[in-house]
C-alpha cells in the first residue's frame, strides 16, 4: 500500500516533503524514487531513530510541519500522512503556499477525503468542499482500510492527489468569500433566502429567485460567487 502511495504521487526525480515521516514506512519507498527526501517528524524519538535508519538522501527534519516554510524546500513535492484533528490547518498552509510546491498527495481519515470529494447536493458537500475546489483538482486515488495501520484506528482512510489550478475566477477579497460561504453553511439545513436572512440579518435586493429556493448544499462554487458579487454590491 505505502508503495501504490508513492506511484501515485509520481516522485520519480522529484524533490518530496513528507509531512509525518513517523516509522519511515513511507520514508523508505519514497527514497528509492525521489531525488531527495525531506522528513517531516515532530516526535524528537521518532525523528532520532529516522536519522539512524541511513535512508538514502533522506533529510530528517524534527520540526512541525505547520511552522516550516515550504519555499524553503526546493519547490517539493508534498506527500503526507494527515492527522484528523490539524487536516483543515494543513489544508489551509498548503493553499497559502501554493505557489512553492508541485502537487501533493495526501492520506485523510475517510469522513474528511469524502467532504473534499463532494459532488454538490451530497450531504459530505460544505465549505470545506468549495474552499479547496477552488484552488486544487481532487481525486481519490485509493481507500486504506484501518487494519493498514497500527495502532489500528477506528475508520478507514482515503488517499487524495491535490493538482493546482487556475482559479475558474478572481476574487477581491478570498477570505472574505469563504467566510461569506462558511457563514451561509452554518444553516444548511434551510433554503438560501433563511441561511442569508440568518447569517447576514437581511436579504440583498437582485439575488436569482431560483437559488434563493435552494439549499447551500446545491449550489456551486459559481453560484456562490455570482450571489457573492451581489451580496458586496448591495453592503
Amino acid at each position: 500500500m505505502a508503495k501504490k502511495i508513492v506511484d501515485s504521487a509520481r516522485v520519480c526525480d522529484h524533490v518530496v516533503l513528507e509531512i509525518g515521516a513517523g516509522k519511515g514506512i513511507l520514508t523508505r519507498h519514497i527514497a528509492q524514487e525521489a531525488q531527495k527526501v525531506f522528513a517531516v517528524e515532530i516526535d524528537k524519538e521518532l525523528a532520532s531513530t529516522l536519522k539512524t535508519r541511513a535512508f538514502p538522501h533522506v533529510v530528517v527534519i524534527n520540526e512541525d510541519f505547520l511552522r516550516l516554510s515550504i519555499r524553503d524546500y526546493e519547490r517539493p513535492v508534498v506527500i503526507g500522512n494527515i492527522p484528523y484533528s490539524i487536516t483543515t490547518l494543513i489544508l489551509e498552509k498548503l493553499i497559502r503556499e501554493r505557489d512553492y510546491f508541485k502537487w501533493a498527495v495526501l492520506t485523510l481519515q475517510k469522513e474528511y477525503a469524502e467532504r473534499i470529494l463532494a459532488q454538490s447536493g451530497s450531504r459530505k458537500y460544505g465549505a470545506i468542499t468549495l474552499y479547496v475546489q477552488y484552488y486544487f483538482s481532487t481525486k481519490k486515488i485509493v481507500v486504506i482500510p484501518s487494519r493498514y495501520f497500527s495502532p489500528r484506528p477506528k475508520v478507514s482512510s482515503v488517499v487524495v492527489s491535490f493538482i493546482k489550478k487556475i482559479p475558474p475566477f478572481t476574487l477581491r477579497d478570498e477570505k472574505k468569500f469563504f467566510d461569506f460561504i462558511q457563514g451561509v453553511f452554518r444553516y444548511r439545513r434551510k433554503s438560501l433566502k433563511n441561511a442569508i436572512l440568518h447569517y447576514l440579518g437581511t436579504l440583498p435586493e437582485g439575488i436569482d429567485k431560483h437559488f434563493l429556493s435552494k439549499r447551500p448544499e446545491h449550489l456551486t462554487l459559481d453560484d456562490f460567487h455570482e450571489i457573492y458579487t451581489i451580496v458586496e454590491a448591495c453592503r
